[in-house]
């Protein structure tokens, strides 16, 4: 082995050497004592409440849409043209004012030639009775054959028949004469015209007017559905449970008149999961309008023992509310519930909790039903 050689294996060996002993001393250093195991967690801390009897005075908003409880739209019967207009645009009407006319001179004409048919036919029926009276005797004297007083009784009851048919025609001229002045087919305002005197009318086809009654004046909210039990029950005792319902209007006016609940729908809006209540208002100096919008503000004072709880504690899905409570063995529980309304930062329960329960208001998130926790109360 040539000098050089050798100088650079030795070079070679000792970084080997210097590389292998540290890494042993490392080696046997960690093997030297065992890991430690990571600490016991122990139960999860959560913070509770416990729910204390109290009444509270509540105030809730609904947006709300007036509707009138009457909307007939007016035509026409007859086709013809606008005679006469004998109501302004705008006005209050009665049941059975006249309000339209319409061009009665071929009405008129149509009724007096159905009052000659009539004439005629009654005419023709006379004849023939008498003719039937006069073969019926003969046909006793056996003067005439039996078949010429068949043909004239036959030739009786066609007359008849064909009488009544121009009685029929003449009461069908006489209701078309009538229809050609309009009335009011109930009281209410009527809106503004959509002809003019002059304008043809088509029988059953062109809208001349609409009238609306509007006293009470319908208000329609849509609430949550698991609030319908609670508006079911304010409808069927509104004097045990007295709520009040104000309208307040955009410019932050109120309604003078209040309003009680009409009625709550019996189905469910499927898109929106919410049900119809509707309330009537009196409207007596005709301020409120059928479509104008509006904020429903419902009052009331709840019972002394009433269940609420902070609102933070709420666990909410589309299919349903639940809260999470703590047994007496610090064990989490899940309770559904049906919400009511806030009042500051309490959440009315109407269902699902009691007095004394124990509510988890912070640290909802780390735990679930049937984990032990360690609760702190406030």
């Amino acid at each position: 082995m040539q000098p050089s050689t050798f100088r650079r294996f030795q070079l070679h060996s000792l970084l080997l050497a210097g590389s292998i002993t540290p890494m042993v001393i490392l080696l046997a250093a960690c093997g030297g004592k065992k890991s430690a195991a990571p600490p016991s967690m122990g139960p999860t801390p959560v913070v509770a409440t416990t729910i204390k009897a109290s009444s509270y005075t509540v105030t809730e908003n609904f947006p709300a849409t007036l509707t009138a409880n009457h909307v007939v739209e007016v035509r026409s019967d007859v086709t013809g043209f606008l005679e006469a207009i004998k109501v302004p645009d705008g006005s209050t009407v009665t049941k059975g004012q006249v309000l339209y006319e319409i061009d009665r001179s071929r009405y008129g004409a149509t009724v007096e030639q159905s009052q000659a048919s009539v004439a005629q036919a009654e005419a023709d029926l006379a004849q023939k009775q008498r003719d039937f009276d006069r073969y019926n005797a003969l046909l006793e004297k056996d003067a005439i054959s039996k078949q010429t007083v068949d043909q004239a009784k036959t030739a009786v009851m066609t007359s008849k028949a064909n009488l009544a048919a121009m009685k029929a025609q003449l009461a069908r001229t006489n209701t078309d004469l009538t229809h050609s002045v309009l009335r009011a087919p109930v009281s209410g305002s009527i809106g503004i015209a959509s002809i003019r005197v002059g304008d043809i009318v088509n029988a059953g086809q062109t809208l001349i007017n609409t009238i609306v009654n509007e006293d009470p004046m319908y208000v329609d909210i849509d609430v949550p559905q698991q609030r319908y039990r609670e508006f079911a029950t304010a409808l069927a005792h509104q004097t045990a449970t007295p709520r009040s319902y104000f309208l307040t209007f955009n410019d932050q006016t109120t309604y003078e008149e209040q309003g009680k609940i009409l009625l709550v729908n019996n189905t469910v809006d499927q898109q929106t999961g919410t049900i119809r209540v509707r309330l009537s208002f009196p409207n007596a100096k005709r301020e409120l309008k059928s479509g104008m919008t509006a904020v429903l503000q419902v009052r009331y004072q709840t019972p002394d023992d009433q269940v609420a709880i902070p609102a933070k504690a709420i666990r909410e899905t589309l299919a349903e509310v639940d809260v999470l409570t703590v047994d007496e063995h610090n064990v989490v529980r899940s309770n559904k519930v049906v919400r009511g309304a806030i009042v500051d930062s309490m959440l009315i329960i109407t269902q699902g909790l009691k007095i004394g329960d124990k509510v988890i208001t912070e640290g909802m998130q780390k735990v679930r039903p049937g984990d032990t926790v360690r609760v702190q109360l406030r």
